[in-house]
């Protein structure tokens, strides 16, 4: 339950001044915009033409509320930006002066200077009531206005804007205030005005319009508000998913009843309108010459839009992909057209590899901003257990899969360690995660008869240091004879044996030794297993001292 977002004060009265011709120095000003899931509570205190006083905000949340912006305004009334008060609102400290000064326009009060704070951290969502002590000091700030937006999960949208009224306390005060969406009318389309007051309400007050309907009289002193707040009007209302209800006393109708300045413009407007216009017509007392004149500060509009669609992230966030993954990005807005990064227009887009993509939209209502998403893909090692391959009977095979660091696996046969030595021929196959993301690789393993084999070194180094002083096979097995024959360039026999393995040690068949050079060799062997074939094999080698 909320309570009454109003104020009491200690110090009572009014004074008046006479109407003045002062020539204004700006009209209607969007100075806050958000569209956001929640919802909007603001709260009022006024000193009226006091120069000090005291008293509350009301301002209670929903349970569970989070403060998503706490803005609390404050105008100055006959004093200049360089106006400075030191204050406290609750236990927050409050320093207003030129750092917070925005814009201003003249009245017959003198200027009216509007200040903005921002005190989104240091809100405390759980408190109900913001005390104000002023009585100590003497100051030209006059109206405060606490404007909290909150996040709830499960809230639906809301779009709050808040405008600056910078003109003169003339007659007639016309603006045309441009929402900064399309306005639903299937939700209340709150309008609420913060306004300071005069005293002869009975006679002075200001006759308010939107698009040409007469919603009531504006007039000074709010005299039954519960908590006590006497000056001026409050627009203290609370508004979420799209229900718009006054605080306290303050009364929600299509009409203005008194000092309540709170209205539901459904029936004023068309559905996916953005702009109103407003008239504060100021009826003076007998005498047009003696103006007593509420001074209007801010309109506030608390709406849902339409017809855009006003997600904060379409695209989503940034996102990891496995590889061979396909997202779809849906940018679709209803009557919108469509450019993405690449310059492609349709609707959706097909995201296969890794990439920032940009949408931007276009329509004839409604201004997007461009959106983006960074999308990443996983790296998952493919191939982690090498090619297909064999080994000798009797042989063993170290497979030493090579996965990220914290990757899980499963082996196709429930072996539980991931390197394993295989002994037995067959397919293996790996089962793999990484961050979420699966993938198996199997290898083929086959067994050959290593037990015949010729093979033939092409050099060799006969220096007498014990290494590979020797030229013969590295390997020699399954061989039941054979003949092995070293020539020179010019084909000349430096070495022959029946031996192979027993190799040639560099020199010729007179024991002297050759010189560096090329050297060609013939071998002839007969397989055991094949004793009535005799193979041939021929080539050369480096010899190197």
């Amino acid at each position: 339950m909320l309570n009454k977002l109003s104020s009491w004060i200690l110090r009572a009265g009014c004074a008046c001044q006479l109407w003045a011709s002062i020539p204004h120095l700006q009209a209607q000003q969007l100075i806050w915009t958000d569209t956001y899931n929640g919802g909007v509570v603001t709260g009022t205190f006024s000193i009226g033409d006091h120069s000090s006083g005291i008293g509350v905000i009301w301002m209670e949340l929903p349970a569970g509320a989070t403060v998503r912006k706490a803005l609390l305004y404050v105008t100055s009334v006959g004093g200049t930006p360089e106006a400075a008060l030191a204050f406290q609102l609750g236990s927050i400290p409050i320093n207003l002066g030129p750092a917070t000064a925005g814009p201003s326009f003249n009245t017959l009060y003198g200027s009216n200077v509007l200040h903005t704070v921002d005190i989104t951290d240091q809100l405390d969502p759980a408190l109900s009531y913001h005390l104000i002590d002023l009585s100590g000091v003497t100051t030209t700030f006059k109206e405060f206005m606490l404007v909290t937006e909150y996040e709830l999960p499960g809230m639906g949208p809301i779009t709050l804007d808040i405008m600056h009224l910078g003109l003169d306390s003339q007659l007639q005060e016309d603006y045309m205030l441009t929402a900064s969406h399309p306005m639903s009318t299937d939700s209340p389309v709150a309008f609420a005005t913060m306004a300071g007051y005069c005293r002869d309400w009975i006679s002075d007050y200001e006759t308010v319009s939107v698009n040409g309907t007469v919603l009531g009289n504006l007039h000074s002193a709010d005299y039954n508000a519960t908590a006590g707040n006497q000056y001026g009007a409050c627009a203290t209302f609370h508004y979420a998913n799209g229900i718009f209800e006054g605080i306290g006393d303050d009364s929600i109708d299509v009409a203005i009843n008194g000092p309540d300045a709170l209205s539901t413009l459904n029936t004023l407007i068309d559905h996916g309108d953005q702009s109103i216009q407003v008239s504060y017509a100021h009826t003076p007392t007998l005498d047009p010459a003696q103006q007593q004149d509420n001074i209007v500060n801010l309109a506030l509009l608390a709406y849902s839009a339409a017809p855009c669609d006003n997600a904060a992230d379409p695209l989503g966030p940034d996102t990891t992909l496995c590889p061979g993954d396909t997202l779809l990005l849906d940018a679709t807005r209803d009557g919108a057209g469509y450019l993405w990064h690449d310059g492609s227009t349709a609707a959706t887009y097909p995201v296969t590899e890794p990439g920032t993509y940009v949408v931007q939209w276009s329509h004839p209502l409604c201004t997007y901003d461009p959106d983006t998403i960074v999308v990443n893909y996983v790296n998952v090692p493919a191939g982690v257990l090498g090619a297909d391959r064999d080994f000798c009977i009797g042989d063993s095979l170290l497979l030493e899969p090579d996965l990220p660091d914290g990757a899980t696996f499963s082996w196709n046969d429930g072996h539980s360690d991931l390197s394993r030595m295989i002994t037995t021929p067959g397919v293996y196959a790996l089962n793999y995660a990484v961050q979420g993301c699966f993938a198996v690789d199997s290898i083929l393993l086959t067994v050959e008869d290593c037990a015949y084999g010729v093979e033939m070194p092409n050099i060799f180094t006969p220096n007498g240091d014990g290494v590979n002083d020797v030229f013969r096979p590295v390997a020699f097995q399954g061989v039941a004879s054979a003949s092995f024959v070293v020539y020179n360039r010019w084909g000349q026999e430096m070495f022959h044996t029946t031996r192979p393995e027993a190799g040639w040690n560099g020199r010729n068949l007179s024991g002297q030794p050759v010189p560096d050079g090329v050297y060609f060799w013939v071998l002839e062997h007969v397989p055991d297993q094949q004793p009535g074939t005799r193979v041939a094999q021929s080539g050369t080698v480096q010899l190197l001292r």
